[in-house]
């Protein structure tokens, strides 16, 4: 799977766009986007040291930006590997801008995050630098 640098670093700064990025302290942030028919959805966290707080992404003046986005590279990388991925991991370090997308094809609910395992779940995506 091939994808130009280029197209990660302007998601990125999507994200950067989000309102809970905006509004909110934060020194992490974990986001899950899962995949299905027709549909996109997504939660998350922003870490600020012992404060967690739940968060969604979304751009306010451009509510399916983000979704349409990783929508196509989904749709990218299925017609490079013959495969759509389930669910797409996206962590960032507020300091250095550093970040990480990973993606899930097998495992539709491999990171995600339900009432009954939030508080599990908030720690496993805590986003780790080193």
């Amino acid at each position: 799977m091939n994808i130009k640098d280029e197209v990660l670093m302007d998601i990125a700064q999507l994200f950067l766009r989000c309102s809970d990025l905006i509004d909110y302290e934060w020194k992490e942030v974990t986001f899950v986007f899962e995949f299905g028919e027709g549909c996109t959805s997504n939660s998350g966290f922003l870490y600020d040291g012992e404060e967690i707080t739940p968060a969604a992404a979304s751009i306010e003046d451009e509510q399916l930006l983000l979704d349409n986005t990783l929508e196509q590279l989904r749709e990218d990388i299925y017609q490079q590997c013959g495969e759509k991925f389930n669910q797409l991991l996206f962590q960032m370090e507020n300091e250095t801008k550093r970040f990480k997308i990973d993606f899930e094809f097998d495992d539709p609910k491999r990171w995600a995050i339900t009432p009954s395992n939030m508080f599990e779940m908030r720690e496993k995506l805590r986003p780790k630098f080193d």
